[in-house]
């Protein structure tokens, strides 16, 4: 019963504590019930209630905050801030309805996870010596066959809910740990040839937890440096490798055909009387066939739940679960070099006999590799009872729950057949191998072009009769060779068989960096919860669930449940320690990424900086020795074909040319040179400007200014064509002019008449020009033909050679006045001149070439 200091007894007297825990709790509620509704007056005109009041509220707060502090250890969030008032739980309206707080969410989480705590711990109580069989009577239901619809087929599952953990009843504790080797379980070495410690690395198990369980069983190893435990060898390897087979291996005899099944005693093994009365019959039986029955949903390693023995005469199904500490007499059989043990597929069994019992084997025969020896077609278990017994075993029972007990039936039917049938299919396969083994002595049975070419898988000749059956037995050894080892785990790299890496690689949506940090961190607490929780990682949190979790990344335990359905049992009570798990994996990735962002902006900065320590190039210096220097003289000067001559005379006006467009920049810009400050007004004023360029260049070939268009002399006949031609003139945009240089004249012509200059450029008055922007390229019409705007081929011009100018280009000049000078100037200057044009046959092409500079460009042309 409840005790005011002890508090209830649920493990000695669990109906009395739960009666006392119900009765409190019913007392609570009806002296809260009885509160009147205007509690609040009441503590308002009686000081005495009210300091009674506050008292019991205080202690209900403190209990608050311990249940609170209950309920999230263990969670990974700590114990997480104290519940200050009660209003932080409900709180009363002004209609005077009652409503959740702030504080309600996380309170009723933490009643949750306690109720959870509460759960397992009845179920640890209810698993004692004293409450095992009533807890196996009362709580497992009836055994139920569920059918579970696959991508390839619907399989059949017999399980039963409310079964007891077996593991919990095992007089060896369970040992998940990945940091400790498995060890062995051996505690005497039966028909042994060499002793238990030969070839045992003495400095590998002194001073450690092996090395105590081995002075335990006898064996003790030298003194040691402490170094890391490694994996033991097998204890019977040399037993194995140099054992001597009976000759009744090689001997032909009659296959014994199985006796009915109704005929061949049975016995279900369970206690220890049994035991031994199995073990006196397998002494005298020369061949026996086992196979093993096994559980790993949930269990983290797994554990066998029932041995399945036979011999010509009887057949055994032994309870594992019950006698697994007693199940090491087996080697007094199963070690013997002298019997045959018959297994199928025995990859798993081996190993499950030396985790759970420390039973090894000498003297395998496995039907498979014989299977595989002979090529059948198939090398199940299921189709060598179909071929040579004619038996169809029910595949239904192969995903049942062996811990069931009892065990229905049909259960155990399908387990005692896996061995009542296998020593007979054995008979039939050892004399069909000796036979193959006589009819194929010396041919060829692994080239190509024989004749005998894939009979005996992995023969190349058969040079005796023993031979195939050799070959069995060999790869048989190798099978008993098999040691068994603990899973271990790599949070890094994800390597091993249950790590994250192989488990990625199959899911085929692609993860963002936060998204795979938060996989990683859900994977390494479903392994480690599974090793301390004793059960399968599929049990804890299956693998749907864990990529759904790690798409979705729930902040809190509502959506961490809502993504988890059904949600499995573990996932419900740890729901905190996930949530804030997520939260922990997501802030490291976000701080991650932005280290390597500061560390890319860190590599940017110091490459910019570098680059900006190399020469710089420049265009028309013959040296760069001094980087500053040229980068300052790079930056005023522009890639045309200008000369440097020329660039530096414009040089003093670029300042006043930039601020022509712009009347606020030109008054804000004192003007260097008063000069070319007034006649920039001047120029601004008359909307005119007078830009001195070489008489060869023209803005665009298409424009033709107004003074310089031709007329013909007084009384000379125009073609009608012609006139037409000259009134209806097509108005063509002039390409922009280059930013710089540009060249101003700073005073009048010579000859205002002329307009020209004496340098021998020309005027040319840009107030009737047109500025547009650079042209586009030339498109084809459909018929072929070049479009309007089309530019013309053009020369670039070279300044380096003497311009010859016209001497007049206006309204004044004549036909015949003009041709002179542009003969003279097409006679006395051609740019081309000093092209070599021997590798072109003597033809200079004529393409154009465009000067661009900044977003102004200029056309030369011959």
């Amino acid at each position: 019963m409840a005790s005011s200091t002890a508090g209830p007894d649920f493990v000695g007297d669990f109906d009395g504590a739960l009666g006392g825990a119900l009765a409190a709790l019913v007392k609570a509620t009806k002296a809260a019930g009885r509160l009147p509704e205007d509690i609040g007056f009441h503590r308002t005109v009686d000081d005495a209630v009210d300091q009674r009041l506050a008292g019991v509220g205080g202690a209900v707060l403190a209990m608050g905050n311990a249940l609170w502090r209950a309920g999230a250890a263990g969670t990974g969030a700590g114990a997480g801030p104290a519940v200050e008032s009660v209003d932080d739980v409900a709180e009363r309206g002004g209609d005077g309805a009652w409503a959740a707080g702030p504080g309600f969410r996380a309170v009723v989480d933490a009643v949750d996870a306690l109720l959870e705590r509460i759960d397992v711990g009845l179920d640890e109580a209810l698993k004692t010596t004293a409450h095992r069989m009533r807890a196996l009577a009362a709580r497992q239901s009836a055994p139920v066959v569920t059918t579970v619809v696959g991508q390839r087929e619907s399989v059949r599952v017999v399980h039963a809910q409310n079964i007891a953990r077996p593991q919990l009843q095992f007089a060896d504790a369970v040992d998940n740990s990945a940091a400790t080797p498995f060890a062995w379980k051996i505690r005497d070495k039966a028909h042994a040839r060499v002793p238990l410690d030969h070839g045992l690395p003495a400095a590998d198990v002194a001073a450690s937890p092996l090395g105590h369980h081995l002075q335990r069983l006898g064996v003790a190893p030298g003194a040691g440096d402490g170094a890391p435990l490694r994996a033991l060898p097998h204890p019977y390897e040399f037993e194995i490798t140099h054992i001597e087979h009976p000759p009744r291996l090689f001997e032909d005899a009659a296959a014994r055909e199985p006796a009915a099944w109704d005929a061949v005693p049975f016995a279900f093994v369970d206690d220890a009387a049994g035991l031994r009365a199995m073990m006196e019959h397998l002494q005298a039986a020369d061949e026996i066939a086992i196979d093993l029955e096994h559980h790993d949903y949930r269990s983290f390693q797994g554990f066998t739940c029932l041995v399945q023995i036979s011999t010509r005469a009887r057949d055994y199904v032994v309870d594992a679960l019950v006698l697994r500490a007693e199940l090491q007499c087996l080697n007094h059989v199963t070690a013997d070099p002298r019997r045959v043990k018959v297994f199928h597929g025995a990859d798993h069994d081996i190993q499950w006999l030396q985790r759970d019992f420390g039973v090894y084997v000498v003297g395998l025969f496995d039907t498979y590799h014989a299977s595989k020896v002979l090529n059948m077609a198939h090398h199940s278990l299921a189709h060598l009872l179909k071929t040579y017994c004619g038996y169809h075993a029910d595949k239904k029972y192969q995903l049942a729950d062996w811990r069931i007990r009892p065990v229905p039936d049909e259960m155990m039917r399908y387990a005692r057949a896996d061995t009542h049938f296998l020593l007979y299919v054995y008979d039939r396969m050892r004399n069909e191998l000796l036979d193959r083994g006589r009819r194929l002595v010396g041919a060829s049975v692994g080239s190509p072009d024989s004749a005998h070419f894939g009979e005996l898988a992995g023969l190349d000749a058969v040079t005796s009769a023993t031979q195939p059956m050799e070959l069995v037995l060999q790869r048989s050894a190798a099978t008993s060779l098999r040691t068994y080892a603990k899973d271990g785990y790599d949070a890094d790299s994800g390597g091993g068989p249950g790590g994250w890496a192989r488990l990625l690689a199959k899911w085929r949506h692609p993860l963002a960096p936060a998204q795979l940090a938060v996989f990683r961190a859900l994977h390494q607490w479903r392994d480690s919860r599974a090793r301390e929780e004793d059960e399968s990682v599929r049990y804890v949190l299956p693998n749907h669930m864990l990529f759904a979790l790690a798409d979705r990344m729930p902040q809190d335990e509502p959506r961490l449940l809502a993504a988890c359905r059904p949600t499995p049992p573990l996932v419900r009570l740890h729901a905190a320690e996930i949530v804030a798990l997520i939260a922990r994996a997501r802030a490291a990735a976000a701080q991650a990424h932005a280290d390597a962002a500061a560390a890319a902006a860190t590599a940017a900065a110091a490459d910019d900086d570098l680059s900006r320590r190399r020469p710089v190039h420049t265009r028309f210096a013959d040296s760069d020795s001094d980087n500053s220097s040229d980068a300052a003289a790079a930056a005023t000067r522009r890639p045309d074909v200008l000369t440097p001559e020329l660039l530096a005379a414009a040089a003093a006006l670029a300042a006043p040319a930039s601020t022509l467009f712009a009347a606020a920049e030109a008054e804000a810009q004192p003007a260097a040179d008063t000069v070319t400050a007034a006649r920039a007004r001047e120029i601004r004023a008359g909307l005119a400007l007078t830009v001195a360029a070489p008489q060869s260049v023209v803005t665009d070939p298409g424009f033709v200014p107004v003074e310089a268009k031709k007329r013909p002399a007084a009384g000379s006949a125009t073609p009608p064509a012609e006139a037409k031609k000259r009134h209806t003139t097509t108005t063509t945009e002039a390409k922009r002019l280059p930013a710089a240089p540009v060249i101003l004249s700073a005073g009048p012509p010579a000859d205002s008449n002329s307009k020209s200059h004496p340098d021998g450029s020309s005027a040319l008055d840009l107030s009737k020009m047109v500025l547009t922007s650079p042209r586009q390229p030339s498109k084809r019409t459909k018929k072929g033909k070049k479009s309007a705007h089309q530019a013309p081929d053009v020369k670039p011009f070279d300044y380096a050679e003497p311009a010859a100018t016209e001497d007049v280009i206006g309204e004044t000049a004549t036909p015949a006045a003009a041709a002179p000078a542009r003969k003279r100037a097409k006679k006395s200057f051609d740019p081309y001149a000093k092209i070599d044009t021997s590798a072109t046959g003597g033809k200079v092409s004529r393409s154009r070439v465009s000067t661009k500079s900044g977003n102004r460009s200029v056309s030369y042309k011959k």
